[in-house]
């Protein structure tokens, strides 16, 4: 299972995402810290100072009245009591102490007091409140071993008795501030949409290079880039605006160059072939005629094959079994037999002219090799199949890919006999190539060759 995205906009969001949200967890891990320190020094300065104020209380009381009073003053959050011996309890050794010093810093003139802070389980708060009592609503999501926590200063009067405080914590000092988990939540979000957005926006540009340099392999002449937004996408379609106009230049010179080598070889052919009218000889004539017109096929498939793609029409919305009809109308009056086995094709974008060039290389190399071209045409919404299958002896699976080089044969011979000057595959492939698809060669179910035109949507 992979678990790094695949594109680079991903990835980005899962840097960003996961950055903010360590960034998020640490700030707020710090600000709890801070909050509790804060929070605990002030209630222990409050607490201490109220405990002591209630010592001083009750020790200037008469003590006939102590327990009337007592009595008056205990509610369900204030326990006071008067015992001859301290009771025992479970102390937090850190902050019993610490507390413990702050209040004798407060009750000079007893220097017996113990303190204890201790967190009661909801099971034994039950039990003591009763099986139908309700704990405080802060207690009841908790798990049952956690409970309200108790603070309870045992104090030694100056008549030997020993004076308990018994109260809860404030909730403050324990419970998750909600209003700060939600606000950074709701920050949180907000900064992953900005950088959703930010991201996007960012790596737009090299999507747009990249179809870009998809569709100028089909078209040259493709409309340039606009050299706009950042400084690094501005040098990136500038470079490419450039290798473009470099590769029309090129495309253009090597035409022009071609253009001229024709012409040059298309004279000293014709008065070779003018020669050969002189000569007396008939064998020797036949056999002038027949190299000169080896040699003159031969420069036009170079020429074809160099020219490659090279088409000024414009890609129009085509029927492509109208197109194969129309080449099987044409190659039935030469004799040649081409079956069509017929099926539904949506229209497809494409350039005509080179098309029918591809398809006719291959329709050809299936006539001339297997004596019968069978087309199957299978259609989706990705792409259009064309299957061109002939019946001929077939050739070894480690010869297929090398049919698509130039000049190369299976057989030894080039002569127009026994097949063409070996660059109609190779042609063929190149157009396919030009509209963003491909052509393949695989042994057919019937011991013959299958050419696979395809052509995406």
């Amino acid at each position: 299972m992979r678990l790094l995205p695949r594109s680079l906009f991903g990835r980005l969001m899962l840097i960003l995402v996961i950055g903010l949200i360590l960034i998020q967890v640490i700030s707020a891990t710090l600000f709890i810290r801070d909050r509790y320190q804060v929070l605990r020094d002030s209630f222990g300065f409050n607490l201490m100072h109220r405990t002591a104020s209630l010592v001083n209380l009750v020790e200037g009381m008469p003590p006939e009245n102590r327990d009337q009073i007592l009595a008056v003053i205990n509610s369900p959050t204030l326990r006071i009591s008067l015992n001859d011996e301290p009771q025992p309890m479970k102390p937090e050794a850190k902050r019993s102490e610490r507390l413990e010093s702050r209040l004798k810093r407060h009750l000079e003139d007893h220097p017996r007091i113990l303190v204890s802070i201790e967190t009661i389980p909801l099971g034994r708060w039950r039990d003591r409140r009763g099986p139908e009592h309700r704990p405080p609503p802060r207690f009841q999501m908790m798990p049952r071993h956690m409970g309200p926590t108790r603070f309870q200063v045992q104090v030694q009067l100056s008549d030997d008795k020993w004076l308990s405080i018994l109260r809860p914590l404030p909730e403050d000092i324990e419970s998750w501030p909600a209003r700060m988990l939600f606000t950074l939540i709701a920050v949180l979000v907000a900064i992953v949409v900005t950088s959703l957005i930010a991201v996007r926006q960012l790596t737009r540009p090299l999507n747009t290079l990249a179809e870009a340099a998809d569709e100028l392999g089909r078209n040259i002449d493709r409309p340039p880039l606009p050299e706009s937004g950042t400084k690094e996408v501005q040098q990136a379609s500038r470079a490419f605006n450039n290798m473009q106009q470099r590769l029309q230049r090129y495309i253009k010179d090597r035409s022009r160059m071609l253009a001229a080598v024709s012409h040059d070889l298309k004279t000293p052919i014709t008065r070779l072939r003018l020669r050969t009218e002189m000569l007396d000889d008939p064998e020797v004539k036949k056999q002038f005629e027949r190299d000169l017109s080896e040699m003159e096929q031969m420069v036009l498939a170079t020429l074809h094959y160099m020219r490659g793609t090279e088409s000024s029409e414009e890609p129009v919305d085509l029927d492509l079994v109208a197109l194969l009809e129309a080449l099987q109308d044409d190659m039935s009056e030469l004799g040649w037999k081409v079956t069509i086995e017929e099926s539904q094709v949506e229209p497809y974008r494409g350039r005509p002219l080179i098309l029918k060039r591809c398809f006719a290389n291959l329709i050809e190399n299936a006539v001339r090799y297997g004596d019968e071209a069978i087309i199957h045409i299978q259609d989706s919404p990705e792409q259009v199949s064309i299957v061109i299958e002939d019946h001929g002896p077939g050739i070894d699976e480690q010869e297929l890919e090398n049919l698509f080089k130039p000049f190369y044969r299976a057989e030894e011979s080039r002569s127009k006999e026994t097949g063409g000057s070996g660059l109609g595959l190779g042609i063929a492939r190149n157009i396919a190539r030009a509209h963003g698809g491909d052509v393949t060669l695989q042994r057919g179910e019937n011991g013959g060759l299958e050419a696979v035109v395809t052509l995406p949507r």
